[in-house]
This record gives C-alpha cells, sequence and structure tokens, in this order.
C-alpha cells in the first residue's frame, strides 16, 4: 500500500479535491465544487497529470 495523495485543481485555488493511494492506476474525472470544472486526473506508474477538460455552466 502506498503513501496518500492529495490531489488538487489545476483551475482554481481549490487545493484538495480528494485523496488517492500512490498505487492507484487509471483515469478519474470529477468536477470541482468551488470553479465548476471537469478535471481529468490520469494516474499511471505513481505519475499523475492532472488536465481540464470542460466547463460546467451555473445558473
Amino acid at each position: 500500500m502506498g503513501r496518500e495523495i492529495h490531489i488538487g485543481c489545476p483551475c482554481c485555488k481549490n487545493k484538495r479535491l480528494f485523496d488517492a493511494d500512490s498505487d492507484t492506476e487509471g483515469v478519474i474525472k470529477i468536477k470541482c465544487p468551488i470553479c465548476k470544472a471537469v478535471i481529468a486526473v490520469s494516474f499511471h506508474k505513481q505519475k499523475i497529470h492532472t488536465e481540464r477538460t470542460e466547463q460546467i455552466a451555473t445558473q
């Protein structure tokens, strides 16, 4: 079991979207509750890449 990593939003000041184990593999999409951007988080061989994929409009 690896160490816990804090995943933050690359678009705003939200420093903690969720926590993940360093051994996690795959892609997760999550909507930031602050800026409403949809963020794709890619986990591969203990490397993490975050990228904004779309913006959700609010009314």
